[in-house]
């Protein structure tokens, strides 16, 4: 996991520091093609991959795993518009506090000991609720700060980049088995290339002042998020395991959707700032769930 995150990260850093250095103005709209197909190639063969099956639930996580995501999520997404540096990161960060469930979710109950069963479970009912409630929630919140989006270019791309290929994942499924693995393999390739082509299309338009910016927004909610998870199991008296199959489905989000919504219905300069986001995200919530486990974190 850690060298997958750091070839993540290099591929930012190499593309971010490249986009700097050349003048790309001229080859914009080539990169915003090669962008687009990356998107797809990058999102449709995880979202198809993706199973949503509710085998097994229980009342108290799933009580407290709708409070963060449906109630706390979007409350802080207002503070956000308001505290964000610039429109865009207003915008990316708002959308990605709004889309629940990480892909790697699985990752981090596994590393943290919690009950992967129940976590898998609390991940389809969350996911399905997210995606239904994305469009609304992202539309009340901008309006509230008077801000207007193309809902229409939003919920057309959220159709076509995860309701279709969830639904065609799951019914291509009862058929025949895909290789999970090799289709992971080209989707993490895909990944890299996607991180690298945004970074260094978009460079130009990201100061890194805005980068530096947005941590502390970032890291403020996965913290509190966290935070508020520990407090809620408490209250609820839930036991360990069951706190742990919920916690990273509440303060993680499914920033790849994200990123492929915000790409083809507005631009893929938003896509900068919700990577950002899924790097701190990924590195708080590995810190978390080793030191959950009681292990060394490095």
């Amino acid at each position: 996991m850690t060298s997958k995150l750091l070839l993540i990260f290099v591929s930012a850093s190499v593309g971010y520091v490249l986009g700097r250095t050349f003048d790309t103005t001229g080859v914009q709209g080539l990169l915003s093609t090669v962008i687009t197909i990356l998107v797809f190639t990058t999102i449709l063969p995880s979202m198809m991959l993706l199973r949503l099956r509710a085998t097994r639930l229980a009342r108290k996580p799933l009580i407290a795993s709708l409070i963060i995501n449906f109630i706390y999520s979007p409350l802080y997404a207002l503070l956000v518009l308001r505290l964000a540096q610039n429109y865009e990161m207003g915008i990316a960060l708002t959308s990605s506090l709004l889309m629940p469930v990480p892909s790697m979710n699985p990752v981090y109950v596994l590393i943290s000991g919690g009950d992967l069963e129940l976590s898998v479970s609390l991940m389809a009912v969350n996911f399905l609720a997210g995606v239904v409630a994305f469009p609304v929630l992202l539309k009340a919140i901008t309006g509230l700060h008077s801000i207007a989006l193309d809902m229409h270019a939003v919920v057309r791309s959220l159709f076509v980049v995860v309701i279709l290929p969830i639904a065609f994942g799951n019914l291509a499924g009862r058929f025949f088995n895909p290789d999970r693995e090799r289709i992971s393999r080209l989707t993490e390739f895909s990944l890299n290339l996607l991180v690298f082509t945004i970074f260094f299309s978009k460079a130009r338009f990201v100061h890194p002042e805005y980068i530096l910016s947005q941590i502390p927004l970032s890291l403020g909610f996965i913290l509190s998020a966290i935070l508020l998870a520990e407090l809620l199991s408490k209250i609820l008296g839930m036991s360990l395991r069951e706190h742990l199959s919920y916690v990273f489905i509440t303060a993680g989000k499914n920033n790849s959707s994200v990123i492929a919504i915000l790409t083809l219905s507005l631009s893929p300069v938003y896509a900068v700032y919700v990577m950002v986001h899924q790097f701190t995200q990924i590195v708080t919530l590995f810190v978390y769930a080793k030191v959950r486990k009681g292990e060394k974190v490095i």
